[in-house]
């Protein structure tokens, strides 16, 4: 599998891991915001990716290529993903998104009922402290969750 990052022209970066097939893309892949075929940029990062693994033994750099949007309704049917074909959906690379909200709200979840349990067994409420950092990082679970759905419903 190489990994392949792409950023098209409207500012907007993904990435997707592919098995090239005859050192190419197996299928076309578009842009998750404007759909402009980011085909022709995955294979120009897979044929240097090819190249680098081959010349080091290093794994593969990341790679940028830019691509520009579809300019007109009557392009060519080459610069567009053919419409037999699916297009494969493709996540956004982010930063933010490495930690989810539900891994905040598991966690305070998991505090929680920790704490709780160590006050019941050692007869004790002084565990129960923990529960602030439990009811915290459930708070921030459910803040996330929130500012994102905003987020995703703005999008649309």
């Amino acid at each position: 599998m190489i990994p392949v990052k792409v950023q098209c022209a409207c500012g907007q970066r993904y990435a997707f891991d592919v098995e090239p097939v005859n050192g190419r893309m197996p299928y076309p892949v578009a842009c998750p915001v404007c759909n402009a075929d980011g085909t022709a940029s995955a294979n120009a990062i897979i044929a240097q990716a090819l190249g680098a693994s081959a010349a080091t033994a290093a794994p593969a750099a990341t790679l940028r290529a830019t691509i520009t949007p579809p300019a007109a309704a009557g392009q060519s049917a080459g610069a567009t993903p053919r419409r037999d074909q699916p297009v494969r959906s493709i996540r956004r690379e982010s930063a933010a998104d490495t930690w989810k909200w539900w891994y905040f709200v598991l966690a305070g979840v998991c505090i929680a009922g920790y704490s709780i349990w160590q006050a019941y067994d050692r007869h004790s409420i002084r565990p129960l402290g923990e529960l602030f950092f439990a009811a915290l990082c459930i708070a921030i679970g459910i803040w996330d969750f929130k500012a994102k759905r905003k987020k995703k419903l703005q999008q649309q």
